[in-house]
């Protein structure tokens, strides 16, 4: 029995420094290659550590936060515009002379910008279809903050960088890498 627990024991601590591994050499090869040119620049992780995982739930959130916070900002220019051409309209119809082909342009502009706003209302993040049917709780990428010291290539000097990474969670994906400033 002890011995079956030793070796549970001795299992999970591989299977985890794995992982840390594969996430090592993922990054050290983003790090190093350049255009597609593998350049030895002297990699030496200093620090790495998975920081966050994001969920399905997590990039549904963050794609509806994002879509609304853009269709606000259009809802509003839209509004804006519609009230310019509404006072225009108004301004056209209270003139001395009013002008059927102003009063006629500034109502078509009206129309298209209603119809315009009411797609706006009824519209949906196109991203969302892909998430369908699928586990809310899957791990879709892992988030790990790795500081690491390379050779400059230009100056030949160490430099200290510290990165937050986007990986995939079996770690054989790069997605994107964001500086952290400290």
């Amino acid at each position: 029995m002890r011995n079956l627990l030793l070796l549970l024991l001795f299992t999970l601590l591989f299977s985890c420094g794995g992982t840390t591994n594969n996430y090592e050499k993922l990054i050290a090869d983003v790090v190093q290659t350049d255009g597609g040119v593998k350049i030895d620049l002297n990699f030496k992780v200093n620090e790495l550590k998975e920081i966050r995982q994001i969920s399905v739930a997590d990039s549904i959130k963050i794609i509806t936060d994002n879509f609304n916070t853009e269709k606000e900002k259009q809802m509003a220019s839209l509004e804006k515009t519609l009230s310019v051409f509404t006072e225009s309209i108004e301004k056209a119809k209270a003139a001395n002379r009013p002008s059927k082909v102003m009063i006629d342009s500034y109502q078509s502009s009206i129309d298209k910008t209603n119809q315009r706003i009411d797609a706006l209302r009824k519209s949906v993040p196109n991203e969302l279809p892909k998430y369908e049917n699928r586990d809310a709780n899957e791990i879709l990428t892992v988030v790990v903050r790795c500081t690491y010291t390379i050779d400059e290539p230009l100056t030949k000097k160490r430099a200290t960088e510290t990165f937050d990474f986007f990986l995939s969670p079996d770690a054989t994906k790069f997605y994107s890498k964001k500086r952290v400033k400290e």
